[in-house]
């Protein structure tokens, strides 16, 4: 049974881990793997201090007493909530627990009065995610970030929306 356990401060090791581990893994879609830094866990730290501000939920992924991951909620306005970030531990992958901490996490927005969609901010190049959230029925385009490289870029996969070409 899959559950989503507000944070607690016997969370935060783990925790600080699969941050720097999570966006490590964003950083490899575009630049190939490489080793976690301690500069990235102190990052990590910050980055979840941020995320117990208000306007933030943080929550533990269980898997029965197991702490697998973590889900972070943002409240970006008075109707729309952000799942801002999903992370499973590798070992507790393939086996439907983003998808029901997902599911416990529009449970949660719709229970706060007025809001009335939740988005995902996705990295195109993270086509499980995108696959995973449009099979979940996130399937209305809302936001999109254009983003324009300053140097040199290697980014080399192309997609056409509305008849122009991006790169991502």
């Amino acid at each position: 049974m899959i559950t989503l356990t507000p944070y607690t401060e016997e969370m935060k090791s783990p925790l600080i881990s699969w941050i720097a581990d999570f966006y490590g893994f964003h950083a490899a879609l575009l630049q190939g793997e490489s080793e976690i830094t301690e500069k990235e866990y102190i990052e990590a730290e910050k980055t979840l201090r941020t995320w117990l501000q208000p306007a933030h939920e943080v929550f533990g992924i269980q898997s029965g007493q197991t702490l697998v991951g973590f889900l972070h909620i943002g409240y970006r306005g008075e109707t729309v909530a952000w799942i801002e970030d999903l992370y499973v531990a590798k070992p507790f992958r393939e086996q439907g627990i983003a998808t029901e901490a997902i599911h416990l996490a529009e449970t949660i927005v719709q229970s706060r009065p007025g809001y009335t969609a939740i988005c995902f901010d996705v990295v195109p190049r993270n086509e499980a995610a995108l696959r995973l959230y449009h099979r979940l029925g996130y399937d209305c385009l809302s936001l999109l970030t254009v983003r324009k490289e300053l140097y040199a870029s290697d980014r080399d996969k192309t997609e056409t929306l509305l008849g122009l070409e991006f790169r991502y």
